[in-house]
């Protein structure tokens, strides 16, 4: 008997591939992302909801509307610039690599650490 392939839905620990689709000198290429997916003080995110029911090994890209970057990866800006040093791309190329249930303790850091700024309430602490 085979153990069911997990997939993404709440409360789930995402390890991701992302990278820019259309990048740019300063780009480094692929980088990790690793997030605690559904915590965001205002729910799920446009990029989180392009995730949902995804799977190890899933690709998709997902192409952000002009201006709109802060709105579509919400709390995560920040941990996503932090952790793969993407801003506002116009796309983004994904690949699922892991995703497994988070531990408790990761949970609550993640949401302890997902406050918002006064400007649009992503989480990223203020532009």
């Amino acid at each position: 008997m085979s153990a069911k392939n997990p997939t993404i839905e709440n409360l789930m620990k995402i390890t991701l591939n992302i990278r820019n689709a259309e990048p740019s000198a300063e780009d480094s290429g692929t980088a990790p992302f690793v997030f605690i997916y559904g915590i965001g003080p205002s729910g799920i995110t446009p990029f989180e909801k392009a995730l949902s029911g995804k799977g190890v090994g899933d690709r998709i890209r997902l192409d952000v509307p002009s201006g709109a970057f802060c709105e579509t990866v919400g709390h995560l800006e920040l941990p996503l610039f932090k952790q793969s040093g993407i801003t506002a791309p116009v796309s983004l190329l994904v690949t699922v690599v892991d995703v497994e249930r988070a531990h408790d303790r990761e949970v609550v850091k993640a949401m302890a650490a997902g406050g918002s700024c006064s400007d649009c309430g992503c989480g990223c602490g203020g532009h």
